[in-house]
């Protein structure tokens, strides 16, 4: 039995313009962020210990 395969929706003109916009302001946005270092967030320390308690090899 076959099913259905919904179209996929596709900008043209104002509206496809618009969008591109948005998008590139919010890449300039997170370009701009400062880069952090992965390995002093408190998550990553938690992940290093449990990691490390298990005996799997990384």
């Amino acid at each position: 039995m076959a099913t259905e395969i919904k179209a996929i929706p596709t900008l043209f003109g104002k509206e496809a313009r618009r969008f591109r916009i948005m998008a590139e302001q919010e890449e300039r946005k997170f370009d701009m962020l400062p880069k952090r270092d992965i390995t002093q967030d408190p998550r990553y320390k938690a992940m290093r210990t449990i990691l490390e308690r298990s005996n799997i090899k990384f």
